[in-house]
């Protein structure tokens, strides 16, 4: 059995660490976020739309406090879950494919896809700075997207190599 590049399982155990840490950010340090996540929302009151009316700007203030949560808590599942497909994918694409030139190619995609969850930090912050619709928007749009449809390409690329190779029969 051959091992994927070096750069491919640095990714994946990467992005399986931070989700990790941020499981444990997210359980020890819920206050701190919380309030940080008030403080950027009084500090960004325009983008918000926060109109100086107690009663409305405590719903929008926690609407965007629980998609921050959210973007957080989504990180950490996402990371535990994509980071090993990215290590067994990567494994598989090292072993069962034989051209070099399309090995390369799944590895790209599954490294740029394996910062998936990584969007949802984007999620989070620009949720708080450029405002919650704006800002799941623009996570959502550019960064989100872009990534899972790697991994996913990534993912149906290598299915569709492996059932290939398959059918044909083994030289003599």
């Amino acid at each position: 059995m051959r091992r994927p590049p070096l750069a491919v399982v640095f990714v994946a155990v990467l992005i399986i660490a931070l989700g990790e840490t941020a499981g444990a950010v997210m359980s020890q340090l819920r206050p701190q976020l919380d309030t940080y996540a008030r403080a950027r929302i009084a500090a960004n009151a325009q983008v918000h739309g926060l109109a100086g009316s107690a009663e409305y700007d405590s719903e929008v203030i926690a609407r965007t406090v629980y998609v921050t949560e959210a973007g957080l808590s989504f990180f950490h599942t996402h990371a535990q879950g994509l980071g090993p497909v990215v290590l067994f994918a990567s494994t598989l694409a090292a072993t069962a494919v034989r051209r070099r030139r399309a090995r390369t190619v799944l590895y790209v995609l599954l490294s740029v896809g394996g910062l998936f969850p990584a969007g949802y930090l984007v999620y989070s912050l620009a949720a708080l700075e450029l405002g919650r619709e704006s800002g799941v928007e623009l996570a959502e749009r550019y960064v989100l997207t872009p990534l899972g449809g790697a991994a996913i390409v990534g993912l149906l690329l290598l299915a569709a190599l492996i059932a290939a190779g398959r059918g044909r029969r083994p030289a003599a």
